[in-house]
């Protein structure tokens, strides 16, 4: 019975293959000593490379999902509630929109423009209205914004002014005087609604 070297033998397709002489089997093992050398430090650098080139993909990468993530975070921090001020019509007319005043069945019209928003305000604070469980917010403008809130009062006398709170119309003054440096937002506000709003209304930075 055959053992497996002998069945490898007989399986060696170069066995009948006369052995090169001994020159020339030293050329080859030569040639093949200096390619493995050379594939020896070719990796080295190619991995450096990778390695690099991956590192920088994954930060772009994780500075991306980063922002993704974390923007949301950051637009809520910015203002809790978002204040706006527009100029308002009793009447529609071509480029107004109509919106409803909160707490009633009224519509007014408002102008596209925002006149102030909440980068305007420089403090908010609770007032108690005339009722015990009535509050008010006082609202004080930063420099910029009283600046607007003149320039686009000044010349409104006996027309509306709109206020909204996260996009809804909680009160429609009629604007007696140029408005300048404050403004008080009544809307009969249970306390927790105007400490909302109070905390809420300021841009953090």
């Amino acid at each position: 019975m055959r053992n497996v070297g002998d069945l490898l033998r007989e399986a060696d397709p170069l066995q009948d293959e006369p052995m090169a002489p001994f020159e020339q089997r030293q050329a080859q093992r030569r040639v093949i000593l200096a390619a493995a050398s050379n594939e020896r430090g070719r990796p080295r650098s190619n991995r450096r490379a990778a390695i690099s080139l991956a590192a920088a993909l994954a930060l772009i990468v994780a500075s991306l999902l980063g922002l993704r993530i974390w923007a949301p975070f950051i637009a809520d921090v910015h203002a809790a509630v978002r204040f706006e001020v527009r100029l308002a019509e009793e009447e529609p007319a071509p480029g107004l929109r109509e919106a409803k005043v909160s707490g009633s069945n009224r519509s007014v019209y408002l102008h596209d423009e925002v006149v102030v928003g909440n980068d305007d305000i420089s403090a908010a604070r609770l007032v108690q209205g005339s009722g015990r469980s009535q509050y008010s917010v006082s609202v004080e403008f930063n420099a910029a914004g009283a600046k607007k809130m003149q320039a686009a009062t000044a010349d409104r006398m006996g027309k509306l002014m709109a206020i909204l709170l996260d996009g809804q119309v909680v009160m429609t003054p009629v604007i007696r005087s140029p408005i300048g440096a404050s403004s008080m937002i009544t809307g009969n506000f249970t306390k927790a609604q105007a400490e909302r709003i109070v905390n809420g209304i300021t841009t953090q930075r």
